[in-house]
């Protein structure tokens, strides 16, 4: 089911069928308002290929040289199919309880890589990317930030030689890319934004205690199943991804932000860092607005943010970029794109589509 929604009067009219949606989908539009893609922009680098994925056939791992620190990213599909699916995983680094990465996305990406060009990076603190300061020593409490995040994905693409690209993230990733978007950088020309409580307003509610008090040591099977079972509606997909998740948690860059989120100053700066940009997110879309079209998706039965957070994160959105969209994911959690791959694939897949 598909409805259409003025962004100035937000009340749902005009019920037809989603295109390319099924069962599990119910999608909103602002508007169907033709939009005209950014010029491209990038500048092309030799990258250190390493040898083919065994978790995902067909995707190529690299790594690439951050100013002397090494830095993951999963690469797969026509390298010349035009604009590419850059997809960036969510997490606070060294807090998040399960070890997000690349790996996060799953199957998802080898669908997308059958479709175009695909690529998937490791945040730092997460996977095979290690952080760094500024000066480009090991990290410090300055280096676990949303604004080093913002930067990260940026060098990470325009080293990466994309011209063009669709980005599509999930959590804290979300909330980076939007405000990556707002720099205007020449090659974002849209965002989807997945199941993001860290851009979705909070309010004064009631804490989230979805994930509190894990178990501990961190990188044990045990513990990383106890979190990813916690932020699904279902558990049929944690399986396929505990491996590659205990590796991630027990990988030098997870552990050395652990270490350094176990100061409560690092831990302080995180959430400032978290409130500071979410603040920035919101001014932003109250003056010109996110200035590519924007894409929310949300599960039905997410623990860590309501349904009703995620509509408002689109509301503020669509306040200023006509060309917003808001899918909602049936029997899915806080991974709609584990749970539901082939309704996340389909409303992800039609909202690029419709943009070209």
């Amino acid at each position: 089911m598909s409805r259409d929604i003025s962004p100035s009067a937000n009340t749902p009219r005009n019920s037809t069928p989603c295109s390319r949606a099924f069962s599990p989908c119910i999608a909103w539009r602002a508007t169907r308002t033709p939009w005209t893609p950014r010029t491209p922009w990038a500048t092309h680098k030799d990258l250190a290929m390493n040898d083919a994925s065994m978790t995902f056939p067909g995707l190529q791992t690299c790594m690439l040289d951050m100013g002397g620190r090494p830095a993951r990213i999963l690469r797969g599909g026509d390298a010349d199919a035009g604009t590419a699916m850059v997809f960036v995983h969510g997490g606070a680094p060294g807090l998040t309880p399960y070890g997000s990465g690349a790996h996060i996305w799953g199957q998802v990406l080898r669908r997308f890589a059958a479709d175009g060009a695909v690529l998937a990076l490791d945040l730092p603190g997460f996977g095979g990317t290690e952080a760094a300061t500024a000066a480009g020593s090991a990290g410090n409490a300055s280096t676990y930030s949303i604004e080093s995040m913002i930067d990260h994905i940026d060098a990470v693409l325009r080293a990466a030689g994309i011209r063009r690209c669709h980005i599509v993230a999930h959590d804290t990733g979300g909330l980076a890319a939007l405000l990556l978007a707002c720099r205007q950088p020449g090659y974002v020309e849209a965002v989807s934004v997945v199941s993001s409580v860290a851009a979705a307003p909070t309010g004064d509610g009631v804490e989230n205690l979805t994930l509190a008090h894990p178990p501990l040591p961190a990188g044990t099977r045990d513990s990383q199943r106890w979190a990813l079972e916690r932020v699904s509606y279902s558990h049929h997909h944690v399986r396929d991804v505990l491996d590659d998740c205990v590796r991630a948690a027990r990988q030098a860059p997870a552990l050395a932000a652990a270490a350094h989120m176990a100061d409560a100053a690092t831990r302080q700066a995180w959430a400032a860092s978290l409130a500071r940009s979410k603040a920035r997110l919101f001014e932003l879309c109250r003056d010109g607005g996110v200035p590519v079209p924007v894409q929310v998706i949300w599960g039905t039965h997410d623990p860590l943010a309501t349904v009703d957070q995620g509509m408002w994160l689109y509301r503020i959105l669509a306040q200023r970029q006509p060309t917003t969209h808001f899918h909602l994911i049936n029997r899915a959690g806080a991974l709609p794109f584990r749970e539901e791959p082939d309704a996340f694939h389909a409303v992800v897949s039609a909202f690029s589509d419709a943009l070209r």
